[in-house]
Order: structure tokens, then C-alpha cells, then sequence
């Protein structure tokens, strides 16, 4: 690729610091200190006030005090305050099990959540073949209680925490489902796994039609499914359909990567910062793939995945069939926090990307040339399902 996204490997989430700073800047606003007179707020005064509470709590507060939690408790209160649900300080724990992540392997059900606007935790997708995905959980789903204890959006690296262990015990999630007088609560016991994710699933298909899955883009998410792209030519593919669906994102650089293989030179997504002064288009190279190509998408394809459909579909190198994307149009940059011998953690929402056309992502989704919703009766998906895949139907369809 032509340009590094800032020298950030950037996770749709990753980066590194070695000292932890607030970094928040200097900002005024007007409030009432009963005595009518406006303050600038600075990094100085809220240091300050941190340091008069506490003092207050250790004089007065007739409980026990847990100075490491109170400590974690601070810098997460800080990161909640930006309203942000991307936005997250993370404990020890909690960064090991966000760096497992990316890296493609963990203990639980395999399932991706995001804290949603409406005060749930929302499923962007399961992720293929693992506990979840067998239980029929399904993107869109709120998940309200773990083990009978209920969860809001703000609970959201808890309710992960919880719903991982180890493998071979079960965990209790249940479910709101639908809108409406279709809404409906479901109870699922479910027996976790040792999460070893593959994100490439390919076949060949008739009429040497092409197929590759991609569930996630992970460490090795490029070199696998070009792998597998170039196994289906090797075997005589003449066009392909490339399945994003329920793929909630991952690593930006592994969407380029595949972008890198899949265009010619050309805009992959352009990206706003903060101060506009860094704003940038992010390109490709000349690509070495070159067969007629359809694309899947539906509500559960997020972030990364909406990045690589809205490169293909700008630039006229493949026609999307489905549903609209979830619509998860901001990146987060993951800075670790070295605290005192702990390996903690930040992740902070550092800039919003763009289609090459200029579209916004961000709370609106990429749209499909040609919109197929599938019914709900529709439990499986792929090719061992085409009949009741209309979506994969009419991407198959397309390419005849």
C-alpha cells in the first residue's frame, strides 16, 4: 500500500505509548461556581479536584477502600465521559483479552458486541462454526442478562469478561429479539470453546463460480484469503463471490492488504482526524486479481468489512448484493498503558473514514446495489444453503 495509516496499526483498532498522559487539552465553558464567574477548565484544575476528592473519601468514607480499583475506576470515568462507545480504558485483564482478540484466539462463545446508542449490548455478528453461531444467536440480537445478572451498554467489557472462560462450561445469555409486537426473549445455555478463529472458509462452486468466506480480519486474514483465492484459479474459478457477511471488522492494514490484491491503483477510504491537517486518502496498489467479483454484505458486516465493500463498490470493481451494513465508520487507536509493572490500557476513537466517493460510513451503513434481505426463517447460510440464500443466489446469479 502507499500510505500507513499514520504509522498506526490501526484496529480499526492498535498503537503504542510508553507513559500514560490524560491529553485533555485546555477548553473553556461557562458554569455556575456561586459566585457567577466563567473558569477554564485545564488539565491543572482536574488533577487538582481528583486530588480533593480522594482526600475526601480516605477522611470521611466509612467503607473500605480499594485504592487500585478506585485508581482504575478514575481513568475509565474519564474515557466514559467522552460518550464515546468505542472509547474504553482498559484494565489488566481486559487489554490481554482485547490484544487476544486481534490476534485470533480466546476462551468463550465467539461472539462480536458493541455497546449500541439505545443503552444495549448489541451482537454485530457471531463468528462462524463457534458456540454462539450454533446457539443461533444473530446479528442485531440485545443481549440483557449473563447467568441472570443484567447488562447495559455501559457494561460492555464487563459483560465480555463474563461471557469468556473456560472451555467446556456454559454460560446463560438471553436475548431481545425483533421490534415491536415481534420482539421476543430468548434464554440460550451455551457451552464455550476454545475460540481459535479461522476467518477463511472457501469453495468451489458450480459453473467455476468461486467462493470465499471471510469472518474477520485478523493477523493472518490477508495471507489467507488470498491463499485461498488464488487455490480456487489454480482449480479453474473464473469469477468469485467474496462473503463479508456478519464479518464485524478487526485490522485495518489486513483490509488494505486485501484491497491491495483486489484493485488496481486507486482510493480505499479516506480518513478525518481531529486537526483536518492530517487528513488523508488512503490507496492501494495495482492489484493482481482479476476475476469478476460479487460481494455479500447484511447488517451484521461492520467496520473493516465496510471499509473493503465501499473500496470495491467506489471504484466499479464489484457489485454488492444484501443488506445494509452495520455502519461503524470511526477507528480507534489501542495505546497501552504501562502502569506501575501493569499492562493496562486506552482505546480511543482518533478518526472517522470515508468512502472514495466521499460517503459517510458512520451511523448509515454501506448501501448494495442490489438490496436482498433474507427471511427469518433462514437459519443457515452459504453454499451448503443456496436454495434458501437468495442473497447468495443472486450474487451467483450475477456472475453467469
Amino acid at each position: 500500500m502507499n500510505k500507513k495509516v499514520k504509522g498506526i496499526t490501526l484496529a480499526l483498532i492498535l498503537g503504542l505509548v510508553s507513559v500514560f498522559s490524560f491529553g485533555l487539552g485546555k477548553y473553556s465553558r461557562s458554569f455556575d461556581n456561586n459566585v457567577g464567574v466563567d473558569s477554564t477548565i485545564s488539565n491543572e484544575k482536574i488533577l487538582t479536584n481528583i486530588d480533593s476528592i480522594v482526600d475526601n473519601i480516605d477522611k470521611n468514607y466509612i467503607g473500605d477502600i480499594d485504592k487500585e480499583k478506585m485508581e482504575t475506576g478514575i481513568y475509565k470515568g474519564i474515557l466514559s465521559s467522552l460518550d464515546d462507545p468505542y472509547s474504553v480504558y482498559f484494565n489488566e485483564e481486559e487489554f490481554k483479552s482485547l490484544m487476544e482478540d486481534t490476534q485470533g484466539e480466546f476462551g468463550g462463545i465467539g461472539i462480536q458486541v458493541t455497546a449500541s446508542s439505545n443503552g444495549f449490548i448489541e451482537v454485530v455478528a457471531p463468528i462462524k462454526d463457534t458456540p454462539g453461531d450454533k446457539a443461533g444467536i444473530q446479528p442485531g440480537d440485545y443481549i440483557t442478562h449473563i447467568n441472570g445478572e443484567k447488562f447495559a451498554a455501559e457494561d460492555l467489557e464487563k459483560a465480555v469478561k463474563v461471557m469468556r472462560g473456560e472451555a467446556g462450561s456454559e454460560v446463560n445469555i438471553t436475548l431481545l429479539r425483533g421490534k415491536g409486537t415481534d420482539q421476543e426473549v430468548l434464554d440460550l445455555e451455551i457451552k464455550r470453546e476454545i475460540i481459535s478463529v479461522q476467518t477463511v472458509h472457501s469453495k468451489m462452486l458450480e459453473e467455476n463460480i468461486g467462493y470465499v468466506l471471510l469472518t474477520g480480519f485478523q493477523e493472518k486474514s490477508a495471507k489467507d484469503f488470498i491463499a485461498a483465492v488464488e487455490d480456487l484459479k489454480a482449480k479453474g474459478a473464473k469469477s468469485l463471490v467474496f462473503d463479508l457477511r456478519n464479518n464485524p471488522g478487526g485490522l485495518l492494514n489486513v483490509a488494505q492488504e486485501i484491497a491491495d490484491y483486489l484493485l488496481d491503483d486507486g482510493v480505499v477510504i479516506s480518513v478525518k482526524y481531529k486537526d483536518d491537517k492530517n487528513n488523508e486518502e488512503i490507496r492501494s496498489k495495482d492489484g493482481k486479481m482479476d476475476l469478476h467479483m460479487t460481494v455479500l454484505i447484511n447488517k451484521g458486516s461492520a467496520s473493516a468489512s465496510e471499509v473493503l465493500s465501499g473500496a470495491l463498490q467506489d471504484n466499479n470493481r464489484a457489485k454488492l448484493v444484501g443488506e445494509t451494513s452495520f455502519g461503524k465508520g470511526v477507528i480507534q487507536q489501542i495505546y497501552p498503558v504501562f502502569n506501575n509493572g501493569k499492562k493496562e490500557g486506552i482505546k480511543l476513537t482518533v478518526a472517522e473514514f470515508f468512502t472514495p466517493n466521499g460517503n459517510k460510513i458512520h451511523g448509515e451503513g454501506i448501501k448494495p446495489d442490489y438490496p436482498v434481505e433474507l427471511s427469518k426463517e433462514v437459519k443457515i447460510i452459504g453454499p451448503e444453503n443456496i436454495e434458501e440464500d437468495k442473497q447468495l443466489k443472486k450474487a451467483i446469479e450475477l456472475l453467469k
